[in-house]
């Protein structure tokens, strides 16, 4: 009895090994895609169609501009059209030790306003994405686990043609904490193991429902003025209750120019000009 009681116990013990290896695994794999080389600046051009019933209903071009400060980074969003979100513009800017603030200018109001991290799970203007979606979660923000740790998945689509990925498959939980400030439960991440970046991810309700499905079209490696840069060159978003879509393409990119660090405050957001 006593032996098998022995046996029991390094089986448990080898589980809770095996279960703390593939955590530690997860978060690994997490923390080097978070940690993936950025350029310091960057400019492009943001082709986003809203699609409903699988007819383009809208289709919305902004500019996208991002600078460093201090090694931090800034991001704006500059709408060009249509006439109905023409010259609303968003800032976010990470902060050290806190979390990123956001901001938004609207045109028909004539004023910027803060986002609060309560708004930032609301649509990105009108789209499928949200204000989380634009910006990136700290490794602390979220607990990870190993749900595959070698998973094929294959990305299709009318455009772009399809793509097989070897990928980690990763449950990613939000600390209680962080849990109010965005709208999912939890979400599952596939990341491609050859370049670490996420090419496919679900966001789940409280309830385990499917709400939200993104995956990336076109995955291109390009190339800036200080480096090599992975890009998500197309990403398409699906709303899994309402069957809504937003597509997202990037073009007319450049990487490693400087930017002005004016494109970075509140009084470019209102004026839409530099110094």
């Amino acid at each position: 009895m006593k032996k098998l009681l022995s046996k029991s116990l390094a089986v448990l013990l080898a589980l809770g090994t095996f279960s703390a290896a593939f955590a530690d695994e997860a978060h690994d794999v997490m923390a080097k895609y978070l940690d993936l080389n950025v350029p310091e600046y960057s400019q492009s051009t943001l082709i986003m169609d809203i699609i409903e019933n699988g007819k383009i209903v809208e289709h919305r071009e902004l500019k996208q501009i991002g600078g460093g400060d201090n090694g931090l980074k800034n991001t704006v969003f500059d709408f060009r059209s249509p006439a109905s979100v023409k010259d609303t513009r968003i800032l976010q800017a990470e902060k050290k030790n806190k979390d990123d603030d956001k901001w938004v200018y609207l045109p028909s109001l004539r004023t910027t306003r803060r986002i609060g991290s309560g708004d930032r799970s609301k649509p990105f203007v009108g789209s499928e994405f949200t204000y989380n979606d634009m910006g990136r979660r700290k490794i602390t923000d979220d607990k990870h686990e190993m749900v595959n740790p070698n998973v094929s998945v294959t990305i299709s689509s009318k455009d772009f043609g399809s793509f097989t990925y070897n990928c980690w498959q990763i449950k990613e939980t939000p600390i209680p904490s962080k849990a109010k400030e965005v709208e999912y439960a939890y979400r599952h991440y596939w990341i491609d193991k050859k370049t670490y970046m996420p090419v496919k991810i679900q966001n789940f309700d409280k309830k385990g429902t499917l709400m939200k499905t993104m995956v990336i079209e076109k995955l291109e490696q390009t190339k800036g003025i200080k480096g090599t840069y992975q890009v998500r060159r197309a990403v398409n978003v699906v709303n899994e209750k309402t069957k809504r879509v937003t597509h997202l393409w990037i073009k007319d990119y450049k990487w490693d120019q400087k930017v002005s660090t004016s494109y970075f405050t509140q009084q470019w957001l209102i004026t839409g000009k530099i110094k």
